[in-house]
């Protein structure tokens, strides 16, 4: 009994962190109008290196059309680790705004181990479940900005969404990019990370950047140039009776700075 309490303190902790972030990324180097514009979406502890496929009936993927995501059809890349999408741009007047959401299984520490399955199921089953989450991901990507865009600053409503408040297309080493955070509509006050592609892909969960967000509003010291990652979660959320005893959001915004 007393391990039991003891695992449950144990991962009502760290839970949270053991789930995977889920990032896009593009393998064209430029958009072109009316062509196709090939993406992966990537499951992984380190930025941005894939590291599983996850579930294709949990994922959607597509691009921000009139203000609503267009999905496109995802395909599992097994020898990459990653899912696979294409998308046409059809105006590229303004910034284009790629989305990949998950809606999240119960996971479950039991007794034996993590398991995937609602608590009820689980325990129906004669596992001991300690601790039962739900993990919900939304992931940002935006490209072909410039100086006169407006479009990158777009609030799609995700639970947890981090809005550019600073252009892309204006975002320089040494200076600040400043973003706004909403939680179901509201501002956001938490830990925010940030880091960017090739800061480091040796360790899990490293980041080049921390800071906290306040009422909302979070900024970010950029460093390097190339691609970055800023990075929002919001743990410990109300669960549903029997399936899972908390929900987990994690949202990623993903631009360039050249």
């Amino acid at each position: 009994m007393r391990r039991i309490i003891a695992l449950a303190i144990f991962f009502a902790f760290i839970t949270p962190a053991f789930s995977h972030e889920l990032t896009i990324k593009a393998r064209d180097k430029a958009m072109k109008s009316g062509e196709p514009f090939h993406v992966t979406v990537q499951s992984a502890h380190k930025f941005i290196v894939p590291e599983e496929v996850e579930i294709l009936s949990r994922v959607k993927a597509g691009i921000i059309e009139d203000g609503k995501l267009i999905t496109s059809e995802l395909t599992g890349n097994d020898s990459e680790l990653c899912i696979d999408f294409t998308v046409t741009p059809k105006d590229l007047s303004h910034s284009i705004m790629l989305v990949a959401t998950k809606d999240g299984e119960s996971w479950c520490v039991t007794n034996e181990g993590g398991k995937s399955g609602s608590r009820k199921d689980l325990e129906a089953k004669g596992l001991k479940v300690i601790s039962a989450n739900k993990y919900d991901k939304y992931a940002k990507a935006i490209f072909n900005t410039s100086s006169k865009d407006t479009e990158f600053a777009q609030v799609l409503g995700h639970p947890l969404e981090i809005i550019p408040v600073t252009n892309p297309a204006g975002a320089k080493t040494g200076s600040y990019f400043d973003v706004k955070i909403l939680l179901n509509g509201q501002p956001y006050t938490g830990p925010v990370w940030a880091t960017y592609d090739g800061f480091v892909t040796e360790y899990e969960n490293t980041y080049a950047y921390y800071t906290e967000a306040e009422n909302g509003l979070a900024h970010v010291k950029i460093t390097a140039p190339g691609w970055w990652g800023i990075r929002a979660v919001q743990a410990g959320l109300p669960g549903v009776e029997g399936d899972y005893d908390h929900l987990n959001l994690r949202a990623f915004l993903l631009f360039e700075v050249k």
